[in-house]
């Protein structure tokens, strides 16, 4: 089965060999992303997905990027913008984010299987 990696950046599918494939160049993706914002992230990374069709409407989604090391804006900022506990300017952001690609449904024996969140497998139960 070909996999698609959605680039909502330039709005385009790239097939993918496997999903193991896919992974890596999505995480290539935000890397790319990551090095060519400034202060902040264009919105669109949080649209990057791995998926079964270049359709939408009728594509599983497989895998999609999700937050990750999220740094909200601590207490002690001083006027300058500088947080002396998290070592980081605060200018003009709230909180500092990083992201990557989490698999949220996998397939096997043509049965698709959602994973559940870990923060939520509580509610599982």
């Amino acid at each position: 089965m070909t996999l698609y990696l959605y680039d909502p950046g330039f709005c385009e599918y790239t097939p993918q060999p496997s999903l193991d494939a896919a992974m890596t160049a999505a995480t290539t993706l935000i890397s790319a992303y990551r090095d060519q914002c400034g202060p902040e992230w264009p919105e669109y990374v949080e649209g990057i997905m791995i998926c079964d069709s270049t359709y939408p409407e009728e594509a599983e989604v497989l895998a999609r990027s999700v937050e990750h090391n999220r740094i909200e804006r601590p207490d002690d900022v001083d006027e300058d913008g500088y947080s002396p506990s998290c070592d980081l300017w605060f200018n003009q952001v709230d909180f500092y984010v990083d992201y990557r690609m989490e698999i949220v449904c996998i397939t096997v024996t043509n049965q698709e299987v959602p994973l559940i969140a870990p923060m939520f497998s509580h509610l599982a139960r």
